[in-house]
């Protein structure tokens, strides 16, 4: 494993740890699969943290992550996680999100947010990127 991808996996970690202790919502992206929305991490392996769990238990509660939808996804296949807000997005902070912002370079090699956006959240049609852009904007 490079250097890149322990730093990766162990911020991912880190946010997958705070997440499942606070409860607060994310949207989780994958490299493979479509991303899980509006999503809560367990609480179990915040649990299991509390009572002593050492890193073996870790590793393998990572390689089950337990999503409030119902799905299981090992932390390798997570791309992004994105925090939500606790009381979730209104329509009208949506709708007054200016998209313009995604214009804006802010990746290491010039992307927009719009088209790291776009990549992360596997939009197939420019309503999706819209909609993945303005929930990224109002978060």
């Amino acid at each position: 494993m490079s250097s890149t991808d322990k730093d990766r996996s162990l911020f991912l970690g880190q946010q997958i740890i705070e997440l499942s202790r606070c409860g607060q919502k994310c949207d989780v992206t994958f490299f493979n699969s479509q991303p899980a929305i509006d999503v809560k991490i367990d609480p179990k392996i915040n649990y299991a943290l509390m009572y002593g769990a050492g890193a073996k238990k870790l590793q393998e509660m990572l390689s089950r992550i337990e999503l409030s939808n119902g799905s299981i996804v090992s932390l390798n296949d997570i791309w992004v996680i994105n925090p939500m807000p606790s009381g979730g997005i209104s329509e009208e902070e949506l709708a007054a999100v200016n998209l313009s912002d995604g214009d804006v370079v802010a990746g290491p090699n010039g992307e927009t947010m719009r088209k790291m956006i776009s990549e992360t959240y596997q939009c197939s049609s420019t309503e999706k990127e819209d909609f993945y852009l303005r929930r990224f904007l109002a978060s």
